[in-house]
């Protein structure tokens, strides 16, 4: 589709006819059009005049022109970006409510980012970040400390790790939580945890906190993110 009907934000209106659209559903069902009203899917069958109908009578519509229509020429139609090879079950099994950094830039991007996911989970739960990321994408080139993640979520605990190795960072409510466990990783006063040994043990005490309700959560949230990007095939 040209640039000039992109709209940048993904809510353009359109109906793509004579294609080969793949609905996924129990019985596999191909369609050959499909509707989008700014957007949203609106329309999924094989009668182009249904789909342009339902421009008329959806009354939350907010078309104020009509949809532009494509002719796909018997082509198949994907939505979002195909990366069949992304680890989606990895990012699912993270333990606590990951949250990842990799568009954040510097110290103050990533502890707003982690302040904004902190409003979504309740008091005393464990914020992480494994892997995903480096710290020399921050302008900073180094993790935040623990002073700085006080400040940002005083009412969670923290584990930021750059890979599962580490090094790793955590919070005073992180470290309380690290040291009455078996084995205790070493933190430093900075809340810093080397990679390897250290590491290991913290990732391997939050594991310990994962129940099947938290693994349900936590693939579903994995799922909403990348669906958030555009990624909408998982291998």
């Amino acid at each position: 589709i040209p640039d000039s009907y992109s709209e940048g934000t993904l809510r353009g209106s359109l109906i793509l006819y004579n294609g080969r659209i793949h609905t996924m559903d129990e019985h596999n069902t191909v369609a050959s059009v499909v509707a989008i009203d700014d957007g949203k899917i609106v329309y999924v069958g094989n009668r182009s005049s249904d789909a342009g109908a339902r421009f008329l009578s959806t009354a939350t519509t907010t078309t104020t022109t009509k949809p532009r229509r494509i002719n796909l020429h018997g082509r198949m139609a994907v939505p979002g970006l195909i990366d069949c090879h992304n680890h989606i079950v990895l990012l699912g099994n993270r333990p606590g409510y990951h949250t990842p950094l990799e568009n954040a830039y510097s110290i103050a991007d990533a502890l707003s980012t982690l302040t904004s996911r902190a409003t979504a989970v309740p008091a005393g739960e464990f914020i992480t970040t494994i892997g995903g990321f480096h710290p020399n994408q921050f302008t900073e080139r180094r993790l935040p400390t623990l002073a700085e993640l006080d400040a940002a979520l005083p009412h969670h605990p923290v584990f930021i790790s750059y890979g599962f190795t580490g090094p790793a960072v955590t919070n005073t409510l992180g470290k309380t939580f690290f040291s009455a466990v078996t084995p205790t990783p070493l933190i430093a006063a900075n809340g810093s945890i080397p990679l390897g040994t250290a590491n290991g043990a913290a990732l391997l005490a939050l594991r310990a906190l994962t129940t099947p309700s938290s693994s349900r959560r936590s693939v579903q949230a994995a799922m909403a993110y990348a669906a958030s990007l555009g990624v909408t095939t998982h291998l």
